[in-house]
């Protein structure tokens, strides 16, 4: 129930006193998708200086109030006025079963950041297209980019420091992935009858003829870098940092992660058991990707990695990236031969020691080291995942076969493969791998030598 409360305030106008006018009204308590939760209110107040303007939003409250109450939770006026954080938990919940843990919580993840800010709230029956439409825009729209050292908010100090380079644009990828998760919610929606049909509909179609357009924005691409570019990042962490200190382990990170291709979630789950290295220097390693680890909420959680063909694949190092972890493992790392589980790289415990119970974590990898050494050698705007693209283009580029770089990679299928690096294979690259090819780990490793000379 809403209700109008008179205040007379200590001010006065034309000798009389001043009101003010409260609407008040207790509405119910929503969880984190914008459900209500039973049996839960909370206190709302509105002041106004106008009687007129009051009556307005106590109007706009009741009308709100009795569409959240409703009077059959069956009928079709109660599933309309149903919000769409309610059909989002039921995505979420029926994907159980279907998809790895780490996938829901992607999704889930995509909701909270940019779906529920929106449409959490909002019953489903009042979202329209034209409210998609302003979404899908908005999407596209340039934004701060997310930052893990000042937790998602903008970075002032490193804005004006950078002149304005915090602005960033998302891929019409991502795009596509986060209505097509709207979509599939709303789905929900109209299997159990709120909505008649999906507001979300396909966007416009792409031509390949040339267009005229205003916008100077370059399209998303990757940007792998190439074995001298990698050195000079790692040759830049392991010297100085933006804090005026090297670190020469997470630059031995850095590199590791640019010559085996493995991803983010992998690295943090890599353990010191992973790696085989033999006891005769300028031979070749290997690791072995078998888990991941994602933190979240403070705690580390360990899984799978993402497809079958990315479980348990064995990645060669070359043997001067095999040197150079032995000279680590023997050298640096406390527990390398005492605890078979510990982490290969370990994460921070303040800005001078390491955690070496903890794994690396790669956005604090990301934030603090790589993207500040590409930024200073003038290598533009290189995710932590263009990495994982420098390994797939080394080697193609120097002639490794794409079903074996595929294997490396953990890819589900060749065609991916071809898909993603089909500028760097080489054209009498369409037979089967020779047995022993090699010539990728080689040829990485030459390009290395030569760096250090």
């Amino acid at each position: 129930m809403a209700y109008i409360r008179v205040r007379e305030t200590k001010a006065r106008t034309k000798g009389r006193q001043v009101k003010s006018y409260v609407v008040c009204w207790r509405e119910p308590v929503r969880d984190e998708f914008g459900a209500i939760l039973p049996g839960k209110t909370i206190q709302r107040t509105d002041t106004f200086d106008t009687e007129k303007a009051a009556k307005a939003r106590l109007l706009e409250v009741e009308n709100g109030l009795a569409g959240a109450k409703g009077i059959d939770p069956s009928g079709a006026k109660a599933k309309a006025n149903t919000v769409l954080g309610v059909y989002a938990r039921q995505y979420l919940n029926s994907l159980v079963g279907q998809m790895e843990p780490a996938t829901i919580e992607g999704y889930e993840k995509l909701y909270r950041t940019h779906i529920a800010p929106e449409f959490g709230s909002k019953p489903v029956a009042t979202i329209t297209a034209a409210d998609v439409d302003r979404f899908r825009a908005a999407l596209f729209a340039p934004h701060p980019r997310r930052s893990f050292v000042t937790r998602g908010k903008p970075d002032p100090a490193r804005e004006s420091a950078t002149a304005g380079t915090c602005l960033v644009v998302r891929s019409p990828k991502t795009v596509k992935h986060i209505v097509g998760t709207l979509k599939r919610m709303l789905d929900t929606a109209v299997r159990d009858g709120a909505i008649s049909q999906n507001p979300v509909l396909p966007g416009p179609r792409r031509t390949t003829k040339r267009r005229t357009t205003t916008d100077t924005r370059k399209p998303f691409s990757h940007r792998p870098l190439t074995a001298n570019q990698v050195a000079a990042v790692y040759d830049w962490i392991a010297a100085s940092t933006s804090n005026g200190k090297g670190n020469a382990v997470y630059a031995l990170a850095v590199l590791f992660a640019a010559h085996t291709g493995v991803r983010a979630s992998e690295l943090q789950g890599l353990q010191v058991q992973d790696v085989t290295l033999s006891d005769i220097p300028g031979t070749i390693g290997s690791i072995r990707v078998s888990r991941t680890a994602i933190r979240k909420s403070g705690t580390w959680t360990y899984g799978t990695p993402k497809s079958e063909a990315s479980s348990d694949r064995v990645v060669p190092l070359a043997p001067w990236l095999a040197d150079e972890m032995r000279e680590y493992l023997n050298q640096v790392h406390p527990f390398a031969y005492k605890i078979p589980h510990a982490p290969l790289f370990p994460g921070r415990r303040s800005r001078s020691n390491f955690d070496w119970a903890k794994p690396v974590n790669a956005d604090n990898l990301y934030d603090n080291y790589l993207q500040p050494a590409t930024r200073a050698l003038g290598l533009g705007s290189v995710r932590f995942h263009d990495l994982r693209h420098t390994f797939a283009t080394m080697n193609l580029s120097a002639g490794e076969h794409y079903m074996q770089v595929s294997k490396w990679l953990g890819h589900s299928s060749f065609v991916l493969t071809l898909g993603t690096y089909a500028d760097y294979i080489n054209e009498d690259e369409t037979t089967a791998p020779k047995v022993g090819r090699g010539r990728g780990i080689v040829e990485v490793a030459q390009l290395r030598k030569r760096d250090a000379s």
